[in-house]
């Protein structure tokens, strides 16, 4: 009994020191890896990412052409849009919101439905359907840009953007206006967290802003990128407004040689500040 005994008290001293031993070298190693980590530079923190300029590929994408104030060429814009996502490959869809007739319509009768967007029949129609398109340009009728920005606030489409399934950007037409000024800050609040170009359409000769050049520097700064459409001759305009066409059809098609050339020269400097702004990715 003694000896069992004994043998017994043997064996748990023996487990009580290994148990000692793996103490001590958890400690070591612990030890050892704090010193490491402090003779280490701290990794980067990871940088939140600007959702409000980049795209993703393969969600359908919602492109809204306006402004509050009208005359500032807000559907020769929304034409060459569609002309550019075409030259793209990308099959993109258009809702005129000119009642009654529309004139965006006009150019691109084909891809172009007319539709009431004040009305609930008109926004269940139209954002309802968003995702059976891969782009959806709307040409927003004068006066309705914020009222329909505000609306994508509230039915959920604005926070779709910040959860990743849907593209969203704003192309905001202004003019040479201090009321352009106020127009870009009251957008700027409801689109945080989407794109928002703003878009100088040079349709006349009109300096913008001149004498507020300090104030529109900083309005502008609003924006995700700035977008300058060059003037179009006034001519060329005339042919392609009589033609009743787009702009990729009358630079190919069109009845004037001369004419043509200019539409076509025209539209690529604007499909080049298209894609400095980044407005499509390749799927």
């Amino acid at each position: 009994m003694a000896i069992d005994r004994r043998r017994a008290l043997g064996v748990t001293e023996s487990i009580r020191q290994q148990r000692r031993e793996l103490l001590e070298m958890s400690l070591q190693q612990a030890r050892n890896f704090s010193e490491v980590k402090r003779e280490m530079p701290d990794a980067p923190a990871p940088q939140p990412q600007n959702i409000k300029e980049e795209l993703k590929m393969g969600l359908p994408h919602l492109v809204i052409v306006g402004a509050d104030k009208g005359g500032v060429g807000k559907t020769v814009v929304a034409r060459s849009v569609l002309d550019y996502f075409k030259a793209q490959g990308v099959d993109a869809r258009a809702i005129d919101t000119q009642q009654p007739d529309g004139n965006l319509k006009r150019f691109h009768p084909a891809v172009t439905e007319v539709i009431d967007l004040s009305s609930s029949d008109g926004q269940i129609k139209v954002f309802d359907s968003l995702p059976a398109s891969p782009v959806t340009v709307i040409d927003i009728q004068a006066g309705l840009l914020t009222p329909t920005l505000t609306l994508l606030s509230e039915i959920g489409v604005l926070a779709m953007v910040a959860d990743g399934k849907m593209n969203v950007t704003t192309m905001h037409v202004i003019g040479s206006t201090v009321q352009s000024l106020s127009e870009i800050e009251g957008a700027a609040k409801i689109l945080t967290g989407s794109r928002h170009f703003i878009v100088k359409n040079h349709t006349n000769d009109a300096a913008f802003f001149a004498g507020l050049e300090g104030v529109s520097t900083d309005a502008l700064k609003a924006g995700t990128a700035l977008i300058e459409i060059p003037k179009l001759d006034e001519r060329a305009t005339e042919y392609v407004e009589a033609a009743a066409t787009s702009f990729a059809d009358y630079a190919k098609n069109g009845s004037s040689f001369t004419m043509r050339g200019k539409v076509g020269h025209w539209e690529k400097g604007v499909f080049a500040q298209y894609d400095a702004a980044k407005l499509h990715i390749a799927a």
